[in-house]
């Protein structure tokens, strides 16, 4: 899972576009990381359950709406979530561009700088359309370039410390606290995504709580 972690972090921020920075900046090596992921085989393996698998068809009409677009405003609500975001455009790294584009895409608010899932179909959905993206992931040159990354530059290992102090409690008293996000917590559970576990690893690659 902290492979998946690293592959989500790269994904969610090298794909966007930086901002101009004299010298190395933040953005270089998050783009190293993108370099090594097989993108054309990730795009045909998503587009593939898309096109043919029924729950994440269900899945992405439920993030297209009202229900999703409420968790969506809630998230972007809190403070530690902007303070990342504030600390990645800083960074050089056009990340309010990036959501934004998101939000753009499938209808969502914008996110400004500082009908509901059905029963499960007969599909294999969202936790095998991760498990195969992760077959076709170097896993090993992945994991080596991050703790690469952690010993060599300052940028990434003050983005990554950046994560780490992230105060875990708060997260965790407006995930319980909030409807739409437990409600939505609940639906991917129906669809058998093992959210619970995900969170914990989450949790414990961050070190967040210990």
């Amino acid at each position: 899972m902290k492979l998946l972690s690293i592959v989500g972090l790269a994904l969610v921020v090298a794909t966007v576009s930086s901002s101009p920075a004299a010298g190395r900046a933040l953005q270089d090596d998050l783009n190293e990381f993108v370099e090594l992921l097989p993108v054309d085989k990730i795009i045909d393996i998503v587009v593939r359950y898309f096109l043919t698998d029924k729950d994440v068809q269900l899945t992405v009409a439920y993030i297209t709406g009202p229900e999703f677009a409420a968790v969506w405003d809630q998230v972007f609500a809190q403070r530690e979530i902007r303070d990342i975001l504030d600390y990645l455009q800083e960074a050089g790294v056009d990340a309010y561009g990036f959501f934004n584009d998101l939000a753009d895409l499938i209808g969502l608010s914008p996110v400004k700088p500082s009908e509901a899932m059905k029963e499960a179909a007969s599909g294999r959905g969202l936790n095998d359309l991760i498990d195969d993206v992760l077959a076709v992931l170097p896993k090993k040159e992945l994991l080596e370039l991050f703790n690469h990354k952690l010993q060599t530059s300052v940028e990434f290992k003050a983005f990554f410390e950046k994560l780490q102090s992230t105060d875990f409690q708060k997260l965790v008293e407006f995930f319980n606290n909030s409807a739409e996000l437990q409600s939505l917590f609940n639906k991917l559970r129906e669809h058998g995504v093992d959210v619970d576990k995900f969170l914990e690893l989450i949790k414990g690659f961050f070190g967040w709580g210990y």
